[in-house]
């Protein structure tokens, strides 16, 4: 009995845990819970898996960014002409 009591604050108010992967496809909802995990003090799974999968999706589209960054160096369409060529 006590220890059902002590998991009732870490359970987001009996609120359903949603999973990485859920929150990573509902990048809104992920900010939103966030912020109010942040701004409440809440340790829930949703709050840490709403902030983990808004930092993987950070990182996903860093890698993203630098791996056209690279291709677009290698064949210098990074760099403009002044030539018109």
């Amino acid at each position: 009995m006590m220890m059902m009591c002590a998991a009732l604050p870490l359970a987001g108010c009996g609120e359903e845990a949603k999973s990485v992967e859920y929150y990573k496809k509902h990048l809104t909802e992920a900010r939103e819970k966030a912020a109010r995990c942040q701004s409440n003090g809440d340790a829930g799974s949703n709050c840490g898996n709403a902030a983990v999968a808004i930092q993987q999706t950070a990182r996903e589209q860093f890698e993203r960014d630098r791996d056209r960054t690279e291709k677009n160096l290698k064949s210098g369409s990074i760099w403009p002409t002044w030539n018109g060529k």
